[in-house]
């Protein structure tokens, strides 16, 4: 099943489903905290779990290890773009902040 046409494939998940995906996704987390460098790819560690897992929690694992792919590698700079001002026309460049305060960038919907 192509990623695209997976949706919400944790959504589909029994509850004993839910948990196995669950404690991957914590071996996960709790290998990044513990690696010094906390660059381990999903994949890396999720893929061997996938073997023996129902066909959902290996979609959902799949989802996962895609979105964690995307976009620049840990460590890498990312690429840059501009953003126009609330209520001004003026605009901001991602790349005028490298060197000071680190950034949070949060992307959503008012509709």
């Amino acid at each position: 099943m192509a990623i695209e046409q997976q949706g919400r494939p944790i959504a589909s998940l029994s509850a004993d489903e839910r948990q196995m995906f669950r404690n991957l996704v914590n071996d996960l987390q709790a290998l990044r905290i513990a690696s010094s460098i906390r660059a381990v790819p999903a994949r890396t560690v999720l893929e061997p779990g996938m073997a023996d897992s129902p066909p959902g929690v290996k979609a959902s694992l799949m989802h996962l290890i895609h979105r964690d792919e995307q976009g620049p590698a840990f460590g890498e700079t990312a690429p840059d773009f501009s953003l126009k001002r609330s209520g001004s026309d003026d605009r901001v460049t991602l790349s005028s902040f490298r060197g000071k305060s680190p950034v949070g960038l949060i992307f959503g919907s008012y509709t």
